[in-house]
């Protein structure tokens, strides 16, 4: 089986509208933090974190 690849952004919207969260500033963050979740989740460090 292989690594993550992705996130199921339909998905995460889904979960965000359920959660009354702020859809616009999920749609603005989430391709920022998409590569440090992947890197988390296959064990490997964050390629592209900036503060």
């Amino acid at each position: 089986m292989g690594a993550p690849i992705g996130l199921d952004f339909g998905a995460i919207m889904t979960m965000g509208t359920a959660l009354k969260a702020d859809l616009a500033l999920l749609a603005d963050v989430m391709p920022a933090v998409e590569p440090i979740i992947i890197d988390n989740l296959s064990g490997q460090e964050p390629d592209n974190f900036s503060e």
